[in-house]
């Protein structure tokens, strides 16, 4: 939470200066209030609302269960309201690309091995804290079971972050890319630094006392946030929300070779399956 917040802050930092130079920033002032409100609303629930709740289900059920559970909601949702509401067109690479490039991120995120299922029930289900416990076999953290709560957030998760692009799709009007994401982003810092100085001002106040920290936010905030959510605005705006929802969940394919460079990854038959899949699966969505 307090890392995105502070990404976004320093994206926020930067993202006037780009819209300056992209000669957009009259697009504010000519569009009409309505679609700015809505262009802020859909970061507020994208960023703001969206993300929080990601944020919570990964602590209380576990990257295993909430990437692929949320992202594959969020795809399959995005899609179907892409072509029923905003008339997006609807072409048979499009839901063969979304499994595949499914099954290809599932592959790559998600390791091989099963979780000790047997200490899972040591923790209750209704707790909203990550409970580790070490298994024989894999010796990974463990997760209670989602039980009604757990399912509740990760369905939430799906229907925010679709509702976020679907928004923007609808309500950009005549803005260009990079004067809707700068607006979009900017509410998105706004929420979560405002959510993060309440519920957690202590972890907030941390990363200043290291330049270090310093230094690797303000480096992700302007390469991977504001270049990155300018990049996502874009995509939404020229090749229309579905199509953006299946292609942005290749991400950790992108990934891929700067884990294995600077963290030490293997490329394993798991990730090289997931590849491929993955790859077949944006040729079928972009064809």
């Amino acid at each position: 939470m307090v890392l995105s917040a502070l990404r976004l802050g320093t994206a926020t930092l930067v993202l006037p200066f780009i819209l300056w130079a992209s000669g957009q920033a009259g697009d504010l002032a000519d569009a009409s209030p309505w679609t700015l409100a809505q262009v802020i609303g859909s970061g507020l629930v994208g960023y703001g609302i969206g993300d929080t709740i990601y944020i919570l289900a990964l602590k209380r059920l576990g990257m295993q269960r909430t990437f692929p559970v949320s992202m594959a909601l969020f795809i399959s949702m995005t899609v179907v309201g892409g072509v029923l509401i905003l008339d997006e067109p609807l072409t048979w690479g499009l839901p063969a690309g979304a499994l595949l490039i499914g099954a290809g991120i599932y592959l790559i995120v998600i390791p091989g091995q099963e979780p000790n299922r047997e200490a899972a029930h040591l923790a209750p289900a209704d707790s909203a804290v990550e409970v580790p416990l070490e298994g024989p076999e894999s010796g990974a953290a463990m997760y209670a079971p989602p039980g009604p709560g757990g399912y509740a957030l990760l369905v939430l998760v799906g229907v925010f972050w679709a509702a976020a692009t679907l928004w923007l799709a609808s309500a950009k009007g005549d803005l260009g890319a990079v004067a809707a994401g700068s607006i979009r982003t900017s509410a998105g810092a706004v929420a979560l630094l405002a959510f993060a100085a309440t519920m957690q001002p202590r972890e907030l106040r941390a990363p200043f006392r290291e330049r270090g920290h310093i230094l690797g936010i303000a480096a992700a905030g302007l390469a991977g946030t504001a270049f990155g959510s300018l990049m996502y605005v874009y995509a939404v705006v020229t090749a229309g929300a579905a199509r953006t929802a299946v292609l942005s969940a290749t991400s950790p394919l992108l990934a891929l070779p700067l884990s294995m460079v600077f963290l030490g990854e293997r490329f394993t038959r798991r990730i090289g399956a997931g590849t491929v899949l993955c790859v077949a699966g944006i040729v079928l969505v972009v064809v």
